[in-house]
């Protein structure tokens, strides 16, 4: 599918419907936006919608980036802007962490590390049934140094699971502080060829070249992983590479200034 929706609207979407909730994640959704694009960008559409059992499936493992997998979706014609704009309230299905019963999201996640675990398993399945189309997984740097993100890698690359896409997005702060003094897992690349996966280093806030790295697993016999070198809190000047808005909500004050500035791109 063409790429039809744009990051500066996208990250507008956000911002308001984190600030009408007073919700946080700001910094961890504003690093994933183009990579979602391009997953969704990626799939047909139009099966999302009918709820064809032949589908592409979506797993967005890194579940904290709730707010931008909603807006994305209602930029592809996915939620309707009146359900949108419920985001995180009372009594709303869209929640603030990534969960089921959302049209395009497969699988609650949010408990860091299984969400690809899931994944796998569908892409099993789907093989079983002769079904080729794509099986799509975000995950987060910070994710990754979970146990049981290399025990699916290894089961992938054992079984040559094709179709089978992973995403990084290497925004390289955890929630609290930079992933590498958590865990320093540098290079990730190099990690993943050493697992047997064919892996490919992108500017994660490029979605030609988040794409063009998704059609290239598409076209081959091996799972695949791309990591997509991004920035917390992108396209929000204050809180850019500042951990604390993991956590922080908007203020009135936040929000305007947010707002002005994706308005100048």
């Amino acid at each position: 599918m063409t790429n039809i929706v744009d990051p500066v609207e996208v990250r507008k979407t956000i911002i308001e419907i984190l600030f009408k909730s007073k919700a946080s994640h700001l910094g961890t959704n504003m690093s994933a936006v183009e990579s979602l694009i391009s997953i969704y960008s990626s799939i047909n559409i139009n099966e999302i919608l009918s709820n064809s059992i032949n589908r592409s499936r979506v797993f967005v493992s890194k579940g904290h980036c709730s707010a931008a997998t909603c807006s994305v979706l209602y930029h592809f014609g996915i939620i309707k802007k009146s359900d949108l704009e419920t985001y995180h309230l009372d009594d709303s299905y869209l929640a603030g962490h990534v969960s089921h019963g959302v049209q395009g999201i497969e699988h609650s996640t949010g408990a860091l590390g299984h969400g690809l675990s899931v994944a796998l398993g569908c892409a099993i399945g789907m093989r079983s049934v002769n079904n080729k189309n794509l099986v799509l997984t975000l995950c987060g740097d910070g994710e990754i140094q979970e146990g049981s993100i290399w025990e699916a890698i290894m089961f992938a690359q054992h079984k040559k699971i094709q179709n089978f896409v992973i995403i990084i997005d290497n925004n390289k702060i955890s929630s609290i502080t930079d992933t590498h003094k958590v865990i320093d897992m540098r290079p990730i690349k190099k990690r993943f060829e050493g697992f047997g996966m064919q892996a490919f280093d992108v500017d994660g806030h490029n979605t030609e070249e988040i794409t063009l790295a998704i059609d290239k697993i598409k076209h081959s016999k091996l799972p695949g992983v791309i990591i997509a070198d991004t920035k917390k809190g992108k396209d929000i000047p204050f809180a850019e590479n500042e951990p604390i808005w993991h956590y922080r909500n908007l203020d009135v004050e936040h929000y305007e200034k947010a707002l002005h500035h994706l308005n100048s791109l």
